[in-house]
């Protein structure tokens, strides 16, 4: 019941905190120009020269339904155009999580047979993946957001199947430790969020990090819960609840849904983008890296320079590397130490 309040103080920090340090100069532009200009920060440097193109034209077209088809156009053009380096790794990494735990499901709902209502289970679960991947899409097409944010997902992911003694039958029938739930859901998402906003330079690379990670982790657990579920099925500690071997499978892929595709992006997105926002308070150069400045394009319309919002601010090489081996190190450590806790 405490994380409800908590997910709410940590919306209101991440919001003070913008509201403070993002800055925007320039005219209010309307929705499909908002939408166009986010959707060319997508872009690669290669493309840099086209975004400002599309941008500039936006502004000689007259009508709301007329601009509003060009700019889903070019939105759709800006997700899909290459190069994607390692955007598109990301991607096909996350899909093939994606892919591998749909058919999971599907497998254990055939063996089981659990009935024609389960294969509305695989739309509601084909849905939630879906949505997923494509929040991941414009991070990871973000610079220097893609790597520091999947390795993050991995932390988170591994953190969780840490706390939960690793076996698949402790990671679906044990009860976690009182303590086991605040590490989780606050320190964890935390310690991405801070690592992330050292790592990207700003509040705003912090934040993209804290997000991409909370998506990867939510797909990486899912994908070990619900292959945990096809190896022992109804099996675990004997229950006498007398339910069938249907409802307990059922039961049980019906749990990974709401913990791990909903709960856990959630909560770790929240938690990490206020410690992401927290950490430019500590420290203001960080946060200098969310004014967005605005220049002037075809037509005297004012978009922001670097199409879209500004790029993070490059860390120092051997700062990153300090960073890095910082976050090795505590990873083991916090790993290690959880795995004994819980064994």
């Amino acid at each position: 019941m405490l994380i409800i309040p908590a997910l709410l103080l940590c919306i209101g920090v991440a919001l003070f905190r913008r509201s403070a340090n993002a800055v925007v100069e320039g005219p209010k532009a309307d929705a499909p120009l908002r939408l166009l200009r986010w959707a060319a920060g997508l872009l690669s440097a290669q493309r840099h020269e086209w975004g400002q193109a599309m941008l500039g034209e936006l502004h000689q077209i007259e009508g709301r339904g007329r601009r509003w088809r060009f700019t889903i156009g070019c939105v759709g053009a800006a997700l899909l155009l290459p190069p994607w380096g390692r955007a598109g790794a990301g991607v096909l990494a996350m899909l093939a999580v994606a892919m591998g735990s749909l058919g999971v499901y599907v497998s254990v709902i055939t063996r089981h047979r659990l009935g024609a209502g389960s294969w509305i289970g695989v739309a509601i679960v084909s849905i939630f993946l879906l949505s997923l991947i494509l929040a991941a899409v414009p991070l990871l097409r973000r610079p220097g957001v893609a790597v520091p944010g999947l390795l993050g997902g991995l932390f988170v992911a591994l953190a969780w199947i840490a706390l939960s003694g690793v076996t698949f039958v402790n990671f679906i029938v044990s009860r976690w430790a009182g303590w086991a739930i605040p590490l989780l859901m606050i320190v964890v998402p935390a310690v991405v969020g801070v690592v992330g906003t050292l790592w990207g330079g700003s509040a705003v690379a912090g934040r993209r990090i804290a997000r991409l990670a909370a998506f990867s982790a939510g797909l990486g657990v899912y994908l070990y819960g619900t292959v945990a579920v096809a190896v022992i099925g109804a099996g675990g500690p004997p229950d006498d609840s007398g339910f069938t071997v249907s409802y307990i499978i059922g039961d049980r892929l019906g749990n990974n849904v709401g913990f791990y595709l909903v709960a856990l992006p959630v909560v770790t997105a929240t938690f990490g983008w206020a410690a992401a926002a927290a950490t430019a308070g500590v420290r203001p150069q960080l946060a200098n890296a969310d004014v967005v400045p605005l220049t002037a394009a075809g037509g005297g319309e004012l978009v922001p320079y670097a199409v879209g919002p500004v790029t993070p601010a490059r860390t120092d090489p051997r700062t990153r590397r300090v960073v890095l081996q910082c976050a090795v190190v505590a990873v083991a450590v916090l790993l290690a130490a959880a795995t004994l806790l819980a064994g």
